[in-house]
């Protein structure tokens, strides 16, 4: 079961990005054989909150780097409200934006090569707010998926103890849009 870091909820944006989230990279990165699987490899990937916008490039499954701006061509971009960021600190939500970290392996790696499209997660918290993160893969827009789920299923999801098949099944994740490029979507969180 992976462990996602508690933070507090006054922790900003940018100690998210800047610090806690590449320190989880690296010590994720450390417990795997990510580094034996992913050598060779390059994954890019952009956070964009607001105007926002932080970079993060990891190679060979084991150097993981970050910069504050933008990049060109991301092989995935995240795109969140600064609102809806803030919503996840102060509820230390966050196992959408920091399970990505887990159990980095070549079939991840390939799916995320090569799917191009997007999903939009809509994520309900029990007070019935609702937040909306959207990933963008290879910088298409289309075809596009959305996932609705609530808060616990998707930290089920990402920490890895839940499938979305039997989350799909179950009822407990509904998808909307394409259905055949949700699917494809699977090896992203298995």
């Amino acid at each position: 079961m992976a462990t996602i870091p508690t933070v507090s909820a006054n922790t900003s944006i940018e100690d998210l990005f800047g610090k806690i989230m590449p320190d989880y990279a690296k010590q994720k990165l450390a417990e795997s054989n990510a580094a034996q699987q992913l050598a060779g490899t390059e994954i890019t990937m952009v956070v964009n909150v607001g105007s926002k916008a932080f970079s993060y490039t990891l190679k060979d499954g084991a150097a993981v780097t970050h910069q504050m701006g933008d990049m060109e061509n991301p092989m995935l971009r995240i795109k969140i409200s600064e609102d809806d960021l803030k919503k996840m600190i102060e509820t230390n939500n966050l196992d959408m934006i920091l399970g990505m970290m887990n159990e980095l392996n070549k079939a991840k790696y390939n799916a995320l090569k090569g799917l191009k499209g997007s999903f939009i997660a809509e994520v309900s918290d029990v007070g019935g707010s609702t937040v909306k993160v959207e990933a963008i893969l290879n910088g298409a827009q289309q075809p596009q998926a959305i996932f609705k789920m609530n808060a616990k299923d998707t930290a089920a999801l990402m920490r890895r103890e839940a499938n979305p098949v039997n989350l799909f099944m179950s009822g407990a994740m509904k998808i909307e849009g394409d259905m055949s490029f949700a699917m494809a979507t699977q090896p992203l969180f298995t």
